[in-house]
């Protein structure tokens, strides 16, 4: 299953993986400005969500009034994200774009670029991982940044199988229930989300999703968004719900 396949697949039920999606849009939109003000000043105004999946923090920062621009490699997460946005009455430019091919897309630059929710190790190797950074530098403005969220990959779960469950989500009279489950070669793992739709009585049905990521520490992810041309870059934590790296294009 690719990328690909896996974000069309999982897009219906995406905002399952939360246990309150929409307080999160919220939350998550707020983090990120108080680190946007924090690193940058006001002078962040245009953004462009390189991975926006089905909006997530697309739609919370148009919410505090950025002009969102918000692309993603799955055409079904770029519908939904649509959908939720006209629901909301937010004007976000939304396309089907691949990370490491930023400049074919988008001409002008941008104040700032965002890839979040661990989008990047999707990316499996170093030589990938600096492609699609050389593009973020490419399509930010000088003096403006970009900001990635990422997992945080202890060397103890690297080589080991992981179960990580998400619990049960109920909607009207159906009950969920998601797993992951990662199994690793060498850095890379390929996970396996387990969705359980139980529709009462003996009725229920699974899917099994799967895609691969590559466990690549904050501390390589630092150094190739050096070697890409931004400066002053670091991890901030307790900030997001993940780690934060952050970093400035300063010409």
């Amino acid at each position: 299953m690719s990328v690909v396949d896996f974000y069309d697949k999982l897009s219906p039920f995406y905002h399952l993986i939360y246990r309150d999606w929409e307080q999160s849009i919220i939350r998550q939109a707020r983090n990120l400005d108080a680190v946007i003000r924090e690193w940058w000043g006001d002078q962040v105004q245009a953004v462009l969500d390189a991975a926006c999946g089905v909006g997530t923090q697309a739609l919370g920062l148009a919410q505090l009034r950025y002009q969102v621009t918000a692309c993603d490699i799955s055409p079904v997460a770029i519908a939904r994200a649509q959908a939720e946005a006209r629901e909301r009455g937010l004007s976000i430019a939304f396309a089907v774009a691949d990370m490491r091919e930023l400049s074919v897309h988008y001409e002008r630059p941008f104040d700032l670029i965002i890839a979040c929710d661990n989008a990047v190790p999707h990316l499996l190797s170093d030589a990938e991982i600096g492609l699609a950074f050389r593009e973020f530098h490419r399509s930010t403005k000088p003096g403006g940044g970009c900001i990635l969220s990422v997992r945080d990959y202890r060397a103890a779960e690297i080589g080991e199988t992981t179960v990580v469950p998400y619990g049960i989500r109920k909607e009207g009279d159906r009950r969920y229930l998601l797993v992951q489950v990662w199994e690793f070669d060498g850095p890379v793992y390929e996970l396996s989300l387990y969705v359980v739709e139980d529709r009462g009585g003996s009725d229920a049905t699974v899917q099994v999703l799967r895609t691969k990521y590559y466990a690549v520490s904050t501390d390589r992810l630092i150094e190739l968004m050096d070697e890409a041309g931004y400066t002053g870059v670091r991890r901030l934590d307790g900030r997001f719900f993940q780690p934060l790296i952050v970093g400035t294009k300063t010409e």
